[in-house]
């Protein structure tokens, strides 16, 4: 099965290409080179993306569930995506994502520690998710930022990420089973927040201006096979 590698990873963070947006006047060039069915389709994405809600992923060490996970981010609009690797090395499969990695930024940390600082330095609430819990999903208010914490295949979250959540909330369930699967239980909770939040007239879910444009100049040279060429061409005309 293939994965996505750590220097495949790093190129598709939008901070690898702040080097290109920066440069005035060079994304307006490139688009040129784009397709108006990619510009269109990258701007009607761009309008419902949001950092209001993001995931963060405890030592989930299958490479399918992260790509499950990943591809669940990109179609429910969430940018951002955290994962701590200190134990097991963060993969994905490219057969699961489906090209979502081209588009959802990953965010490597070494320590729920440090990852729980960088996330509530940002502003959001830490969200646990366990079936051990009385606060159910629906409850959850999204008037905040929000950073859903889910935990690996085998033992769910630590106790350590438990005890740093703001909110603790279950998946309401009527079966025999205790927990869902650690992509279904992503899934099922960001259709549900994402629904929640859109639907809400009070928040300003929606990226800021700054964002989007950081965005837009990242999406446009991932469409682009040889963008780094034209870029080229093009200060070399400045």
């Amino acid at each position: 099965m293939p994965y996505v590698n750590e220097n495949y990873v790093k190129f598709n963070n939008t901070d690898y290409f702040n080097q290109y947006t920066e440069v005035e006047g060079l994304i307006d060039y490139l688009k040129q080179f784009a397709t108006p069915e990619r510009i269109d389709k990258i701007q009607e994405v761009l309008a419902q993306r949001t950092n209001h809600l993001t995931v963060l992923l405890e030592e989930v060490y299958k490479p399918q569930n992260g790509a499950a996970v990943m591809r669940s981010c990109d179609c429910f609009g969430i940018q951002q995506l955290h994962v701590i690797d200190k134990e097991n090395q963060f993969q994905l499969s490219t057969s699961v994502a489906k090209g979502s990695a081209k588009w959802v930024d990953l965010h490597k940390h070494n320590s729920l520690a440090s990852s729980v600082e960088h996330l509530k330095a940002k502003g959001y609430k830490m969200v646990a998710t366990s079936p051990h819990t009385e606060m159910e999903l629906d409850d959850l208010p999204v008037d905040e930022p929000l950073a859903l914490m889910f935990g690996n295949e085998f033992s769910g979250l630590t106790e350590e990420a438990v005890e740093a959540a703001d909110y603790k909330i279950k998946i309401p369930m009527h079966g025999f089973a205790e927990s869902f699967n650690i992509s279904v239980s992503a899934a099922l909770v960001l259709n549900q927040l994402s629904t929640k939040m859109r639907k809400s007239p009070d928040i300003n879910w929606q990226l800021t201006d700054k964002e989007k444009h950081l965005i837009e100049g990242a999406w446009v040279c991932k469409s682009l096979k040889f963008f780094e060429n034209l870029s080229k061409t093009y200060l070399k005309k400045k």
